[in-house]
C-alpha cells in the first residue's frame, strides 16, 4: 500500500533557466511493442503532468487524490506558482469530499528533474513517471516537439499522453520527431474534478494493451474513461465533435448581434436542463484556447464557414485581453460570473472550489 499524508504535499524545484529541457539529443532504439507495467512496477511512480495551466492543474488534483505522487511541470514559474496555490487550496479538502488522501505533489520548470528517478522528493527512492500527460496550448509543433522531449526523457513503458482538445496524436506521430507511437495516444479531459469523463483515443499504432490498463488506473482515481475504437480516427474525439458546432453557431450569433451571451446561456439552460450554457462554458475554458480550436479547425475541415464570427472574438476579446475566468472579463464580466457561480452552487454538478468553499 502506498504511503499517502494527511494533507497535500507540494514541493517546488529550484528555477533553472539553462536546463528546461535535456540537451544530450539522444535517440532511445525504436521499439514495437509496450506491455503495461505491473502493480508492483507502479508503486511510487509519479504522474507527470507537463503544463500548469487551468485543465493541467486540475488533471494533476484528481491523479493526486488517491494517494498518488503527482509531479507538475512548465517552464513559467508564474503559474508554477499558481497551481501550488490552487493544489494547496482544493486537494485536501476534495479527498476529503471523496473519502480518499492526498499524494504528493510537486512542481519544477526542470525537465531532467520532472522525468529522472530520485529527483527531489523526500524519499530516497523516488521513481521515474509511468504517465505524462501534455496540457500544452493547441499548437502543433509545441505539442510534439515536448512529447518528443519526453519520450526520449522517459522510461520505454511510460506512455505518453496528450491532452488536446483538437489535434490527433496521429498527427503528432506524422510529424516525424517521436520514435514510440505505441506509447503515444489522446486522452482528452474536460475540466476536472467536476467533470470526470476522459475520452482515450489510438495514435494509429497506440499498443491494443495500453488502453485496459489505463482505463483501469483512471477509474481507481474516479475518472471515466470513453475509448475510441482502436481503428477510427476521430477529429475533435466524440464530445468536442458536437461541441464545435453548437460552439461555432453561439460565435456567430454573438458576433451577427442576434442575442447577448446571458440570453443565449438562459435558453441553452431552459431547453437543456444545463447546468451552463455554451458562453459559460466558452469563458471557462479559455477564449484565446477557443479561438486557436477554431483556427485549427478552419484550417483543416473543409467546408467551415467561421472566419468572420473567429475574427468578432480575435478582435472584441482575445485582442485585448478578455479570455473569461483565466483574465476576469470575458463573454460574461468577472461580476456576472460571480452571479451565475452563487446560482450554481447548490447545483448537481459543484466544482472542486465550491465543494470546499474554497
Amino acid at each position: 500500500m502506498q504511503p499517502y499524508c494527511s494533507s497535500p504535499v507540494i514541493q517546488s524545484s529550484p528555477f533553472s533557466s539553462s536546463s528546461h529541457f535535456p540537451g544530450d539529443g539522444s535517440k532511445q532504439p525504436q521499439t514495437t511493442k509496450w506491455s503495461p507495467p505491473s502493480d508492483e512496477e507502479l508503486q511510487g511512480r509519479p504522474v507527470l503532468v507537463a503544463g500548469a495551466g487551468n485543465i493541467g492543474r486540475r488533471i494533476a488534483l484528481v491523479w493526486a487524490s488517491h494517494s498518488r505522487p503527482v509531479i507538475i511541470y512548465d517552464i513559467s514559474s508564474d503559474a508554477l506558482h499558481s497551481a501550488t496555490e490552487y493544489i494547496t487550496d482544493n486537494l485536501a479538502a476534495y479527498c476529503t469530499t471523496r473519502g480518499t488522501h492526498p499524494g504528493h505533489v510537486r512542481t519544477t520548470s526542470d525537465l531532467r528533474t520532472a522525468t529522472s528517478s530520485a529527483s527531489g522528493l523526500a524519499e530516497a527512492n523516488a521513481k521515474a513517471p509511468w504517465l505524462a500527460i501534455e496540457c500544452l496550448p493547441e499548437s502543433l509543433p509545441l505539442k510534439t516537439s515536448v512529447l518528443a522531449l519526453l519520450e526520449r526523457s522517459l522510461p520505454t513503458d511510460c506512455l505518453l499522453a496528450s491532452n488536446s482538445s483538437s489535434l490527433t496524436t496521429a498527427e503528432m506521430a506524422a510529424q516525424g520527431d517521436l520514435n514510440h507511437p505505441e506509447r503515444l495516444l489522446n486522452t482528452h479531459y474536460f475540466i476536472p474534478p467536476r467533470n470526470r469523463m476522459v475520452e482515450l483515443m489510438s495514435s494509429g499504432a497506440t499498443a491494443r494493451s495500453a488502453f485496459p490498463f489505463l482505463a483501469t488506473q483512471m477509474r481507481r482515481v474516479g475518472l471515466a474513461p470513453v475509448i475510441v475504437p482502436h481503428n477510427i480516427q476521430s477529429r475533435g474525439f466524440v464530445f468536442n465533435r458536437i461541441w464545435a458546432a453548437c460552439k461555432r453557431e453561439t460565435l456567430a450569433v454573438l458576433a451577427e448581434g442576434v442575442a447577448k451571451p446571458g440570453d443565449v446561456d438562459a435558453l441553452f439552460r431552459d431547453f437543456f436542463h444545463a447546468e451552463k450554457g455554451p458562453c459559460e462554458r466558452m469563458d471557462e475554458i479559455g477564449l484565446d484556447t477557443v479561438a486557436r480550436v477554431e483556427q485549427h479547425n478552419l484550417e483543416r475541415v473543409p467546408g467551415l464557414r467561421s472566419e468572420a464570427a473567429l475574427a468578432w472574438l480575435k478582435l472584441h476579446y482575445v485582442a485585448e485581453g478578455k479570455l473569461g475566468e483565466k483574465s476576469g472579463d470575458g463573454l460574461f464580466t468577472e461580476a456576472e460570473r460571480a452571479e451565475l457561480r452563487e446560482r450554481h452552487h447548490e447545483e448537481r454538478y459543484k466544482d472542486v472550489e465550491e465543494t470546499s468553499d474554497a
